[in-house]
């Protein structure tokens, strides 16, 4: 069943029953393997799930997403200007920082979230899947400066194989080709899509924007693409 254009506005998705299944069972899926990999890497890793508000301020994003990137309100709350959120990470910190100072933060410890966010895309089409409104599961993957593990290195093909497997296509490891200044190096996971152009799926971070001590290891997964990418494989 096409459910894609209702709205005749492509980034605006419908999701049916099948698909929002797949998004599920690959959800559940991607959150065994990042565990199972960094604890068989270090046992000491701990994992919490939580979740943060769609609608939050407008200070609470980064620098990097400016006024036509973002959908605001057309009114301040409380003196602040709010927005739909673009992302989970600044949500995810402020829950760490609320509830965790740095000296009782014991390290490593992994944060993660699954909800929507919202982007202005200028070039927003299903094609290029990049959407309006979109489902994103990320983790925020602390661990002491000092550590001399390389756990992206551990971790990221295990998640390209499962991104391969859920989507039915090849995948491949990509240096990204933006890099923001929050990010000492970003690795992306693409697929196949539709069996044509490659099309990315995740990222893999390396963040240093928590603490002067502490390194991010943030995985990003974009599971609607994990999803479209699925539905719309050669048969």
């Amino acid at each position: 069943m096409s459910t894609a254009n209702f709205h005749d506005i492509s980034q605006l998705r419908f999701w049916d029953e099948a698909e929002i299944t797949h998004r599920e069972r690959a959800q559940a899926a991607l959150v065994e393997l990042v565990r199972s990999n960094l604890t068989r890497t270090n046992p000491a890793w701990t994992f919490r799930r939580m979740e943060g508000p769609q609608l939050t301020p407008r200070d609470f994003l980064s620098d990097e997403y400016t006024d036509e990137d973002i959908w605001t309100t057309p009114t301040h709350v409380a003196e602040r200007q709010m927005v739909l959120r673009a992302e989970t990470t600044a949500s995810t910190y402020a829950f760490i920082r609320q509830n965790f100072s740095h000296k009782k933060l014991r390290l490593p410890a992994c944060f993660w979230q699954v909800g929507k966010s919202f982007r202005r895309e200028k070039t927003a089409t299903a094609s290029k899947l990049r959407f309006f409104e979109f489902t994103q599961l990320e983790f925020q993957c602390l661990y002491s400066i000092e550590t001399k593990a390389d756990y992206r290195a551990r971790l990221i093909d295990e998640l390209a194989d499962q991104i391969s497997w859920l989507t039915r296509s090849p995948a491949r490891i990509v240096e990204s080709d933006r890099l923001p200044a929050y990010s000492e190096s970003t690795l992306d996971i693409e697929v196949k899509f539709k069996g044509k152009e490659w099309r990315e799926m995740a990222s893999v971070s390396i963040r240093t924007d928590f603490h002067p001590e502490v390194k991010n290891l943030e995985v990003a997964i974009g599971l609607d693409r994990v999803v479209e990418a699925h539905s719309a494989r050669p048969r």
